[in-house]
């Protein structure tokens, strides 16, 4: 895996098209690493795994609407009484 700077990419943005590995995207000053970059041709690889993370991130946004909705049934109460 290749590391570049965040300062590397803005000064040179062409880097990301000669690349054909993963990158890691890093700031150099902290050591943090802040994304990576994958090559187009390697996403069907990844699909499985971006399915997932998105669904997981879905949940972890809507997690308090989830709950309320569980908990407040006392709206339906009454309602299937007549069916």
């Amino acid at each position: 895996m290749i590391q570049l700077g965040i300062s590397d990419i803005s000064k040179n943005p062409s880097l990301i098209d000669k690349v054909d590995d993963l990158v890691e995207i890093l700031n150099k000053k902290t050591k943090e690493v802040k994304g990576v970059f994958i090559p187009s041709e390697l996403l069907p690889n990844f699909d499985a795994i971006f399915k997932e993370i998105e669904y997981k991130k879905f949940i972890q946004r809507n997690h308090s609407i989830l709950k309320e909705s569980n908990e407040d049934e006392s709206l339906l109460d009454g309602l299937d009484d007549n069916y």
